[in-house]
């Protein structure tokens, strides 16, 4: 069982890792732990895009901008992590929002909120839309959000709402979720 998760998380190190700049390319999956969190957390939010599939309306054309919008403290910073990138044949477009009444042209909300309120707010006016929801805290999930990155010792993980990413039509790769630490509203893994 050990073996598996040793497995499990070098295989998400080195799917990471292939997302970072070229200046990280050459670092291994036991160096994860050198790289800023905020880094890591830049390489699984750009993943999470690369591995998630919009309705029809909401991202039809093949090269059209795919708009990551990013709301809480050290959003300008995650945002600057992620210029130049691309998921798939969409180049990000990054957006800082300061209000929830913002989130119409986003395709993917990263939400790093210290109060639950506001986050269960932002969750909740998102909730009908086909927005890819990110976050990090320990009630995102419960709250309504898709993808809560965790720290498990000492390296970043997630756990993923299916039943929250099925509501909102947006669909996440089979091979993602056999990554995520946790499933819920979903085949047991």
């Amino acid at each position: 069982m050990r073996r598996l998760g040793a497995a499990k998380n070098r295989m998400l190190a080195s799917l990471l890792l292939a997302s970072l700049p070229a200046t990280l390319a050459g670092v291994s999956a036991r160096a994860e732990q050198a790289i800023p969190e905020q880094q890591v957390k830049a390489a699984y939010i750009l993943n999470f895009t690369r591995y998630a599939s919009w309705p029809a309306p909401a991202l039809v054309e093949p090269h059209a901008p795919l708009v990551v919008c990013m709301v809480g403290p050290g959003a300008a910073d995650m945002a600057r992590q992620l210029q130049k990138r691309a998921a798939g044949s969409h180049p990000l477009e990054l957006r800082i929002l300061n209000r929830v009444e913002e989130t119409e042209p986003c395709h993917a909300v990263y939400l790093a909120m210290p109060e639950r309120s506001r986050q269960s707010a932002w969750l909740t006016r998102m909730r009908e839309q086909a927005i890819l929801t990110i976050g990090d805290s320990a009630s995102f999930l419960a709250d309504g959000g898709m993808i809560n990155m965790l720290l498990v010792d000492g390296s970043i993980r997630f756990e993923v709402n299916l039943t929250a990413a099925k509501h909102s039509g947006v669909s996440l790769n089979p091979r993602m979720l056999a990554l995520a630490e946790r499933v819920v509203g979903g085949e047991p893994k």
